[in-house]
């Protein structure tokens, strides 16, 4: 599992690092506004990892490789990308950026005043959401369920590599 564990590692570490720039540009508070959207662009860096480790694999197993052996080496990546999400969570939002809920929570409220929707009831389930306990489980889930796509489209295209 060495390929899987460094590939599952460099992908948590980018996705740290892109947490933190969004945070140092100001997108989870400043311009938080934008920050939905913004992040869909950190999905780039589990598909390039994963097809960067696959062509690794590929060359380890001297240029042949099934759609079994792709998917489990990309379903693997997921599953230990998906465990170390958890120490990344914590240390983004104890150490790098505490308010980062908080931001969010207010966020919700201001936005449900401009649109003269209920503030208490949208602070109630904006505190739900944004929490750290939940942001642990969506990012454990998030990252397996999209790793094992991507796992499945990239072993589906590696097929037919000989």
């Amino acid at each position: 599992f060495r390929i899987e564990i460094r590939y599952a590692a460099l992908i948590s570490l980018l996705m740290l690092l892109w947490l933190s720039v969004e945070f140092m540009v100001g997108l989870h508070d400043k311009y938080i506004e934008y920050h939905p959207y913004v992040t869909m662009f950190a999905l780039i860096i589990p598909i390039v990892c994963s097809r960067m480790a696959l062509r690794d694999k590929l060359e380890m197993q001297n240029g042949k490789m099934n759609f079994k052996d792709a998917f489990i080496t990309g379903f693997f990546i997921a599953f230990f990308a998906a465990i170390m999400a958890v120490p990344c969570q914590i240390i983004f939002h104890k150490l790098i950026n505490p308010d980062f809920f908080d931001n969010m929570i207010d966020y919700a409220v201001k936005r449900a005043q401009t649109l003269n929707m209920n503030t208490d009831q949208a602070h109630q389930e904006a505190a739900m959401y944004f929490n750290l306990t939940s942001y642990i489980i969506q990012s454990g889930l998030i990252t397996l369920v999209f790793g094992t796509l991507i796992a499945l489209v990239m072993a589906w295209r590696m097929r037919t590599v000989k």
